[in-house]
């Protein structure tokens, strides 16, 4: 009461705002009531927007890798092999860097699946048997079984539910696996076989390998070919489209590349070696289109090995989010993909699962630093070596976007509603003060200045703001509180705002302080300004013409 006495603005808002003295009291709980329930809407909305992105997100990383590092020729990504790079001990290396929690290979594929019940098509990814690090996110999703593969030399896979339902697999029964190489180079081949030989429709190529030695210049230990003739048999070679060629012919134009490239600046030819470029330009002249396609074709069966595998577990996939069907040891992956032939061992890549995936700092710069040089032949690959690191969030960089730009759009269509609500209220404070006009007359010609008629709906605006968005605060955390159960009668009216088939998990929900401080700081200062621009008019006004006014 003393600071109500002192402050003679402040006493008249209150008493404005009183609900036991006029009509006002009404508008007053109405505007109220507005401003709770648009910081309540507001929320409510961003918190559970919020809570579906890090529920999604946890889903997603519980199999996903944070980052995979892997090697391109420029057209498409290469696997890594152990002649070419020691995959092993640069594993170690990154395992070493902090922040890092595991790393293990990458290695996955297509295949047919086929049981007593049916078939279909499945995705398999390769697991490392004692790699604790990358069973343990999938080990919380085991319904039923294990992720123990032992030493993961016997032939045993763990399967989705999905695929357990659709297959009618339970632990223990068997699953015919028909992997292939790659879908891709599958699809490459069908391709390239409904395509006449490339080499054979270029006919400038062909007539420069099979007159290459024409006018050459005689020397005491060979011939030598000028160098323009040599650079055009080069250019030729490396226009070829890789995918569209047959393999005999990807031999012939390796052979005529290499041998064009060690004989530049006047290196001269042996006989021997003339001998060798002109059976290959005979060869490559005599190639049979169809025996070529029936090469490629059952290039194809070389691809494909059958396995029986001994389901062992059965683990929950994510509703709607994208996972491997299957999972097999990484041993079993590499023979049943033939890449452990001849003592060589490949792996797609290497995956790296570091402490905080949204905030991994210089993790992606250490593990660059990490990597070493790639030294490659020209003539097996043109474009050279390159080793990339793809980021989880540009692997799921659409779906990521989605969630962060429907948050973004929902704030700002409620916020937009917030703005409507607070011009309603400026409208609610024109009206009050046309109400006060004669009183506000009567306190300018008792010497009130025109701050103290602004402070009067200032405070108002203020008083207004405040309590509602404290109002709001409380209601949304008790919706929040409570949202399974109104989410729950809602639907049992045919109303349900998230329903479940759509994301497959319940009604999240994020308490962040920061998200409930800025909305009600938000109604707070649009509520304040929606009182103060009337409460400027209303103060200019002249006080002889207002008393006299009706």
């Amino acid at each position: 009461m003393k600071l109500l006495r002192r402050n003679l603005s402040l006493m008249l808002a209150v008493r404005y705002l009183n609900p036991l003295r006029t009509m006002f009291s009404i508008i007053t709980f109405i505007c109220l009531g507005g401003v709770a329930l648009g910081v309540m809407v507001l929320i409510v909305v961003l918190s559970v927007m919020e809570g579906l992105q890090r529920e999604m997100e946890s889903r997603v990383l519980a199999f996903a890798p944070h980052y995979v590092v892997a090697q391109t020729d420029g057209y498409q990504r290469m696997s890594l092999t152990d002649d070419m790079v020691d995959w092993s001990s640069l594993m170690d290396k990154i395992r070493a860097l902090p922040q890092v929690v595991s790393v293990y290979p990458q290695l996955d594929g297509d295949a047919f699946a086929q049981s007593n019940s049916g078939r279909m098509t499945v995705q398999f990814t390769a697991i490392e048997p004692h790699n604790e690090q990358q069973i343990a996110p999938l080990a919380a999703m085991l319904r039923e079984g294990t992720f123990d593969f032992g030493e993961g030399l016997d032939q045993e896979c763990v399967v989705s539910a999905v695929t357990a339902n659709n297959l009618g697999l339970r632990v223990g029964d068997n699953l015919h696996l028909t992997p292939v190489g790659s879908l891709d180079e599958v699809a490459d081949i069908y391709a390239m076989i409904q395509n006449p030989l490339q080499t054979h429709e270029n006919k400038p190529f062909m007539e420069a390998v099979t007159k290459l030695f024409e006018g050459a210049t005689a020397g005491d230990s060979g011939v030598v070919v000028d160098d323009a003739r040599l650079e055009n048999v080069v250019a030729f070679i490396l226009k070829f489209d890789n995918t569209k060629l047959r393999l005999s012919e990807k031999e012939a134009c390796a052979a005529f590349y290499r041998l064009a490239q060690s004989h530049r600046n006047g290196v001269p030819f042996s006989a021997g070696e003339q001998q060798a470029w002109q059976e290959v330009a005979a060869t490559l002249a005599g190639l049979d289109r169809d025996k070529e396609d029936g090469k490629a074709v059952k290039s194809i069966n070389e691809m494909v090995m059958p396995m029986d595998l001994r389901v062992v577990g059965i683990y929950q996939t994510p509703e709607n989010m994208p996972g491997p069907n299957v999972y097999v040891p990484l041993q079993i992956a590499q023979d049943v993909m033939g890449l452990s032939a001849g003592g060589s061992s490949q792996v797609h890549g290497i995956c790296v699962r570091v402490e905080d995936p949204n905030n991994p700092g210089s993790v992606e710069t250490d593990i660059q630093a990490l990597l070493p040089p790639l030294e490659v032949s020209q003539s097996a690959f043109p474009n050279g070596l390159t080793w990339y690191i793809a980021p989880w969030t540009r692997s799921f960089e659409q779906w990521y976007k989605l969630i962060a730009n429907e948050r973004v759009m929902m704030s700002f269509v409620l916020s937009i509603i917030s703005l409507i609500a607070s011009f309603c209220i400026m409208a609610v404070m024109f009206t009050m003060s046309m109400q006060r006009k004669r009183e506000i007359a009567v306190l300018q010609a008792l010497g009130a200045t025109p701050s103290k008629i602004m402070g009067i709906f200032a405070w108002q605006g203020v008083i207004i703001g405040t309590t509602g968005a404290i109002l709001g605060v409380i209601l949304a955390l008790l919706v929040l509180y409570y949202r399974l159960e109104i989410q729950a009668a809602l639907a049992s009216i045919g109303m349900d705002p998230f329903p479940m088939q759509a994301h497959g998990i319940t009604l999240p929900a994020v308490y962040d302080p920061a998200t409930f401080a800025s909305q009600a700081l938000q109604a707070f200062i649009m509520v304040t300004i929606a009182a103060i621009i009337p409460a400027f008019i209303v103060s200019r006004q002249d006080p002889a013409k207002a008393l006299r006014s009706n």
